[in-house]
């Protein structure tokens, strides 16, 4: 049976006296935030409050910091897009994944890369990669106590190989035009808990990548669209606003503009093509890939993107390797914009779409899958089945299956 929609109408009705009961406005918290982004301008006070906040007797703050000079910029600085070079090698990478099922006697994943190569300034095609790996073997698909490996497991392994391929694409395509930029989907600040099978390996795995991609000369962008989520700007803002006397006593969060992203900060600073001061996060993590080498730290930048109809705020990892070279800055930032006009109406990386097309794995192919690998299974094994469905499962399947209608 479907979700019965008339036994929630009241309670929609309940929900919508709350939305017309609630303040959504926040320009008080927005003025304030504005005032001290536009006040932030000495560095070395700003210096001296992360000095303080990462010492041993300070715990908590996860906002951003400028770079160490003579690579830091003034948080409350604008940079247009500089134009595009003539020439770049484009190299974007996504991914996409089929979990293991348990019911199959041989549970299964499989991991599928999608890399797109944009030739810019040049009229060669771009050229499609496509990297699917099925996994089956026992001791690959369970973890040491003979479990199925979990979905958050499977997810750090195909962000790995996303890594790992984007590399391995840029290695071969060094000598191809320069700039050589390597755009991924997803932020660069990856950490894999304990909870997943393998942790430490694929830590390595991944900051191996990130090694192959700097051997390389690329370019590497981690691009996140819509960073709702994000506030270290923000946190940063309230931490100037503390005496000193007071930073080890606050939780260093947003304080008196508690609410605001960053993202309400840069709509309204930022114009079409423009970006933000390079800033890095101050994290635990990011001080573990600092200590992996000074070239593996990450920073980023904010940046309003826009198609001409509809623009957007995006933010943009990048590796110490890049954010401490002004001409790579500029070329990246340059290059970002331009692919994000490229697509009509929507303010977004055409590469990164079109590798994005490259790795999904939709329903229809997670199917068509499952048809050949119950042929191979009839092949080798005929008398056994390949799925062991419970009774419960097998009454779902029935009662959700589509139904046909005949006639006498």
């Amino acid at each position: 049976m479907a979700l019965v929609f008339n036994k929630l109408v009241e309670q929609l009705q309940k929900m919508g006296r709350m939305i017309h009961e609630i303040d959504f406005d926040v320009s008080d918290r927005l003025d304030i935030a504005l005032t001290r982004f536009e006040a932030a301008t000495d560095l070395d006070f700003i210096h001296e409050r992360i000095d303080i906040v990462r010492g041993t007797d300070v715990s908590g703050y996860r906002g951003a910091a400028p770079l160490d000079a003579p690579f830091h910029e003034r948080i409350c600085d604008i940079f247009p897009a500089p134009a595009p070079p003539d020439s770049a090698t484009i190299i974007a990478a996504d991914g996409s994944q089929i979990y293991p099922n348990e019911q199959w006697r041989m549970p299964y994943y499989l991991t599928n890369v999608g890399l797109f190569v944009y030739h810019h300034g040049d009229e060669r095609t771009p050229e499609q990669i496509n990297l699917p790996k099925l996994v089956y073997h026992p001791e690959l698909v369970r973890d040491k106590f003979n479990r199925v490996v979990s979905s958050r497991t499977i997810d750090a392994l195909r962000t790995v190989r996303e890594m790992h391929e984007l590399g391995a694409v840029a290695w071969n395509m060094r000598d191809d035009a320069r700039p050589l930029v390597a755009l991924y989907d997803n932020h660069l600040l990856f950490w894999v808990n304990s909870d997943v099978t393998g942790h430490i390996e694929l830590m390595k795995r991944y900051l191996g990548g990130l090694v192959h991609l700097h051997d390389a000369g690329a370019l590497l962008g981690g691009y996140i669209d819509n960073p709702v989520r994000s506030k270290m700007v923000i946190r940063l803002l309230h931490l100037l606003s503390l005496a000193e006397e007071d930073i080890k006593g606050d939780p260093l969060g947003s304080g008196d503009m508690e609410g605001l992203k960053d993202l309400d900060i840069f709509n309204l600073v930022l114009r079409p093509g423009d970006r933000s001061a390079l800033m890095l996060q101050n994290s635990p993590r990011n001080l573990l890939y600092k200590k992996r080498g000074e070239n593996y730290e990450i920073a980023y930048f904010y940046v309003k993107v826009s198609s001409g109809y509809q623009d957007a705020i995006a933010r943009v990892d990048i590796p110490m390797w890049v954010a401490r070279d002004k001409q790579k800055v500029n070329e990246l930032h340059s290059l970002v914009v331009s692919q994000s006009a490229m697509q009509g109406r929507n303010p977004y990386p055409y590469a990164l779409t079109r590798a994005d097309e490259l790795a999904v794995v939709s329903s229809k192919d997670k199917m068509k899958l499952e048809e050949m690998i119950r042929l191979e299974w009839r092949l080798n094994k005929p008398e056994v089945d390949p799925l062991v469905i419970s009774a419960k499962n097998f009454g779902k399947q029935i009662a959700r299956s589509q139904k046909r209608l005949h006639e006498l």
